[in-house]
């Protein structure tokens, strides 16, 4: 969704300036592409399912080490002053005043960003540390009410929907190329979404015709190009301030949303849109500029809070099984850093590789995929079941029990397939 990858139906100012001022990570992933237990992974730097986290909704069940080590509390006792705004979603030992944040705005939006900025350039003798967790572009969750007739959606995407609705076709965005439905697709995918979600990616992948995914499509790049400006207020402040070359600036995200991607919209799924996320460094003077990293596979959930402790020079939990970004984003070299990443959800397990994406899932006939990235980045094509491949599925199985033992994961080890 960001101009500087290529996307050409929105402008991403804001986001495109940071990606070449610093390094922009084009393989960065979610713990789990639901926002509740992304965002605990993210303040904690741990596996969301080892508090017992698989979906909104679940209570987390999280260590009293683990949460005196949590992101605010660990930059807090390195001596910053600390804030948190706009959207938390998370644990209540994770609440802001709880966790280590001095401050705390609950605006989402527009006072979120003047209340960050007014914090970010206050006089003082300490360095700082700011969270703005903007809200956007995740409004595009109201999309499916906006078409209804009684409107039960947000004003805002109330508006966008009727203004791409008067647009000719042609104004709109096409559809995805991989906008079809896989064949082979694992069963555990469609069956486990609820058609009483506020997006109803069931009902969706059945109702929704050409028109209404490319209203859809307009109204996604609109949210964007909202948090964009937002974002770019605070990027903004910081050079008016002489601030860009004493901050390091991180933009990442949560979650993705499908966005017409194999006929379904919204998250909880191990496709690249909605288990893959922007990832963008800047720190001007310190992070060489316009580089992007096709190469490194991130996790933020388990990688952003050890590079903060890094740069902030906080000694990181050594429990944590992620490992700092600095040096990759510093051009030095890094050989510890594990060559996959995993996601984890209610459904099964994601391991992506530097070519392949393997996921199990507990339930269902079709139980395994893999995709071949490089050749397959629209993720058509399953490759499980497929001769030729038995070597690269056997691997993948591998490296998923030598995850499950890594990383304590029981309730997958009850579900993975051991390799022949």
């Amino acid at each position: 969704m960001l101009s500087s990858a290529g996307n050409p139906y929105l402008k991403t100012h804001a986001l495109d300036g940071m990606a070449k001022a610093g390094i922009r990570f084009t393989n960065a992933y979610a713990t789990n592409p639901v926002c509740v237990p992304s965002r605990i992974s993210m303040a904690t730097g741990v596996m969301p399912g080892r508090f017992g986290v698989f979906n909104n909704g679940m209570k987390a069940k999280i260590p009293k080490m683990v949460g005196e080590n949590s992101l605010g509390k660990l930059i807090k006792s390195g001596g910053y002053d600390t804030f948190y705004g706009g959207k938390v979603h998370m644990a209540p030992v994770l609440s802001p005043l709880q966790a280590g944040y001095d401050e705390f705005c609950k605006d989402q939006r527009d006072e979120l960003a003047e209340t960050c900025i007014e914090f970010m350039t206050r006089q003082r003798n300490k360095p700082f540390f700011a969270i703005a967790s903007f809200i956007n572009p995740h409004d595009i969750c109201f999309a499916y009410n906006a078409r209804q007739p009684d409107r039960k959606g947000k004003p805002l995407v109330d508006s966008l929907y009727r203004e791409a609705q008067a647009l000719p076709v042609d104004k709109l965005p096409p559809l995805p190329k991989n906008s079809a439905i896989p064949e082979g697709e694992p069963e555990a995918i469609e069956a486990d979404m609820k058609i009483t979600a506020i997006t109803p990616a069931k009902l969706i992948r059945k109702d929704y015709n050409e028109r209404d995914w490319r209203n859809y499509r307009w109204i996604y790049c609109r949210l964007t190009e909202r948090v964009d400006a937002q974002i770019g207020r605070l990027l903004d402040a910081l050079k008016k301030n002489e601030l860009e070359e004493k901050t390091l600036v991180v933009f990442t995200s949560d979650h993705g949303d499908m966005d017409g991607s194999h006929r379904l919209a919204s998250k909880n799924v191990f496709y690249e849109n909605s288990v893959g996320v922007p990832f963008i460094m800047q720190y001007k003077g310190v992070i060489p500029p316009n580089q992007v990293d096709e190469k490194t596979l991130i996790s933020n959930g388990l990688d952003l809070l050890p590079t903060f402790c890094d740069y902030a020079r906080v000694p990181a939990p050594e429990y944590l099984l992620g490992r700092s970004l600095r040096p990759v984003a510093e051009n030095r070299k890094d050989n510890s850093r594990r060559p996959f990443v995993v996601a984890e959800n209610n459904t099964g397990r994601m391991l992506r590789t530097a070519r392949f994406k393997y996921c199990v899932y507990e339930k269902g006939k079709t139980r395994e995929s893999l995709v071949d990235l490089s050749k397959d980045p629209g993720e058509m094509i399953n490759l499980a079941s497929l001769k030729g491949f038995e070597n690269h599925l056997n691997k993948h199985r591998e490296l998923m029990q030598k995850w499950i033992l890594e990383s304590k994961d029981s309730e997958a080890n009850a579900f993975a397939i051991k390799p022949n």
